[in-house]
């Protein structure tokens, strides 16, 4: 081993932290962190004192940069790195797409929080302009809609005996075949009363487009309670609603191809 000018171990081209960090396109200052936090680490020092780094590094930084890039946090990444480094493709694929499924369902649910915020605001519009003209003195009215709250829009109960869902017919239909597309991989289907029961396959993306789907759901229609169970021989959905709404059921269970 020499680590002198040329800078080699074992007849390998080893890097200072500098030729690291341009060939890496990452700070140095970042690089320093990863070693802190045991993310890469040198393999040597040169006679300087510099660290040195060997050229897998720059392939640990590549994974690092991909699995930022999905959204992982250090701690995440810092728990596949080294399965990763090992070549161990089964369990890395496995924590992946472990990962990956949890993180779509994130999405979902900020998509399906967005769209309800956005209906807030479209329903905070209504009320402006539903108020009407100013009072005489030129200061706002009760009914003029400038103290609208979205708070006060979301707690306001239903009229009695109503049910309703608050999509407009341009949002139902995307919905509706969003639903299609999942139930039509259902195995079975059960409707008793006011539960439906559906059981899907294991080993699939289909627990985070489930859990998208329910968040979206109870935005627009909040009498919905959603359950999602992974036993050993299936993903099982529970559907439920109040009592008397039994008839709410009935679109979701036509859907469903096995429905008994």
């Amino acid at each position: 081993m020499h680590l002198g000018a040329s800078f080699t171990l074992d007849d390998v081209t080893l890097l200072r932290i500098s030729e690291l960090a341009a060939q890496a396109g990452v700070p140095a200052s970042t690089l320093r962190y990863y070693e802190r936090i045991g993310l890469i680490e040198p393999v040597a020092r040169g006679d300087n004192g510099y660290r040195m780094y060997d050229p897998r590094s720059l392939e640990r930084l590549a994974f690092i940069g991909r699995a930022k890039r999905l959204g992982m946090s250090l701690d995440d990444v810092s728990t596949l790195v080294d399965v990763w480094f090992a070549g161990e493709c089964e369990p890395l694929q496995e924590k992946l797409r472990a990962f990956v499924t949890g993180r779509i369902a994130e999405l979902h649910a900020q998509i399906a929080e967005e769209s309800a915020f956005e209906r807030q605001m479209q329903r905070i519009l209504v009320r402006l302009g539903e108020g009407g003209a100013a009072s005489s003195d030129g200061r706002c009215r009760p009914d003029c809609g400038c103290d609208v709250d979205p708070l006060d829009l979301d707690s306001r109960p239903p009229p009695a005996g109503l049910v309703a869902c608050s999509l407009d017919a341009l949002e139902t239909s995307p919905r509706v075949a969003a639903w299609r597309e999942v139930l039509a991989t259902a195995l079975r289907a059960e409707w008793v009363g006011t539960r439906l029961t559906i059981s899907f396959v294991r080993g699939s993306d289909i627990v985070g487009r489930l859990g998208g789907l329910c968040v979206a759901e109870t935005s627009c229609c909040p009498f919905y309670s959603f359950d999602v169970a992974i036993t050993a021989a299936a993903i099982v959905l529970t559907v439920d609603v109040p009592n008397d709404q039994e008839q709410t059921l009935a679109w979701l269970a036509a859907l469903c191809p096995v429905a008994a």
